[in-house]
């Protein structure tokens, strides 16, 4: 029999360290906030709950068109019709909150002339005859304006940080995949883990569209183009190229094969095969800093 301090310390352990809430998205455990969901009008939502409680949480929108349903096992999220940003805030009984970011996006459908309201699109991507599930065209896409620019889509990255960097008026517009999200928070946490400082990532390139993926000379069925792609590197020091992670003095290519190794062990973490895909190595140019590629494409592709 445990004496009277032992029980009176489990009690309160047993509070303190009540379960956090954790939603499934496409799939994916969710463990942070805020975090984003990027839906199609029209499409009716279902967020599992993976573990916590929903008891006497409620759900606050400041928009009338967004209908939730609260339950013990999910939350389920009638999206709107109209394309745009629908932030929502989920109360939890204890007083936290949880932030969801709910994006409605454009249908790839209004794309006229390979434009779409003006911005320039090009061509669809021409998926993959041996993988044509994993590549498929993306099927909308999120409205930026200047006022969501700096807009969270995760603890540790905003919305500006996956424009396409071809030259235009706003809007602009992104394809953007959950999984990319949940992948990038994840190798932050690594890095940080491994004692790099980093709050968040130095960002070469995120979203490209298809023409200007063609402009700059990649091949048509860069990743980019589907929107689960990021050309990163670590930059605590602010110079807006890849820091000297190995501590030889130099900034070079072994630092970028660092952090490659970085992102290649945590992508083959289990329970990662969601956010699993390619890792590849670039050195410096005369235009930037060297730098590593991750996506989510489904399969490892290492170079």
């Amino acid at each position: 029999m445990l004496p009277r301090f032992a029980l009176v310390l489990l009690l309160c352990t047993a509070t303190v360290y009540a379960e956090p809430v954790v939603f499934s998205v496409r799939e994916l455990a969710v463990e942070y906030t805020p975090f984003s969901v990027i839906a199609q009008p029209g499409e009716l939502l279902e967020l599992p709950l993976l573990s916590g409680s929903l008891a006497m949480a409620t759900v606050l929108s400041n928009d009338p068109n967004v209908d939730t349903t609260l339950s013990e096992e999910a939350l389920q999220v009638s999206v709107p019709d109209i394309p745009g940003f629908y932030p929502l805030s989920l109360r939890l009984e204890n007083g936290d909150s949880l932030e969801i970011n709910l994006f409605v996006t454009v249908p790839a459908t209004a794309i006229d002339d390979e434009l779409l309201n003006g911005y320039r699109m090009g061509p669809s991507p021409p998926g993959h005859h041996r993988f044509p599930e994993l590549y498929h065209a993306p099927v909308g896409f999120i409205e930026v304006t200047e006022e969501l620019l700096d807009t969270p889509l995760s603890p540790h990255f905003t919305l500006r940080q996956f424009l396409c960097k071809q030259h235009s008026e706003y809007p602009k517009y992104i394809a953007l995949k959950e999984s990319l999200l949940v992948l990038l928070e994840g190798l932050l946490a690594a890095v940080r883990e491994r004692g790099y400082p980093a709050q968040t990532f130095g960002v070469i390139s995120g979203y490209r569209t298809p023409w200007y993926n063609k402009k700059i000379g990649n091949v048509a069925n860069s990743r980019h183009v589907y929107g689960d792609a990021m050309d990163l590197y670590i930059d605590v020091d602010g110079d807006r190229n890849m820091d000297d992670l190995d501590g030889d003095g130099d900034q070079d290519l072994q630092d970028v094969v660092l952090l490659a190794e970085i992102a290649d062990q945590y992508m083959r973490r289990p329970g990662n095969a969601l956010i699993f895909g390619g890792v590849g190595r670039y050195g410096k140019t005369s235009r930037h800093g060297g730098f590593v590629h991750v996506d989510t494409r489904g399969y490892a592709a290492r170079w």
